[in-house]
């Protein structure tokens, strides 16, 4: 089989919204304190990375979470 130049076209565009996605991916898990070589992955992937993009964009961050445990703790011990 030989791979035409129109070919490498079509896949172009979902190649690049898949590069974008799993830059976008690989920043938010670090800065939300996740798996950040798992969600780049899935960032990567074509199609799945569209419906988790979403999720991510959503999901707490762990990093913020574990700060205000830490003020909150402090608090409770010194009242």
């Amino acid at each position: 089989m030989q791979v035409t130049p129109t070919l490498i076209l079509n896949f172009l565009p979902l190649a690049i919204i898949s590069i974008l996605f799993g830059i976008t991916s690989f920043f938010l898990a670090r800065e939300k304190g996740r798996n950040v070589p798992l969600w780049t992955v899935i960032g990567f992937i074509p199609l799945l990375n569209m419906f988790f993009i979403w999720f991510f964009i959503g999901a707490a961050n762990l990093k913020t979470e574990q700060k205000l445990d830490k003020i909150i703790s402090s608090i409770s011990t010194k009242v």
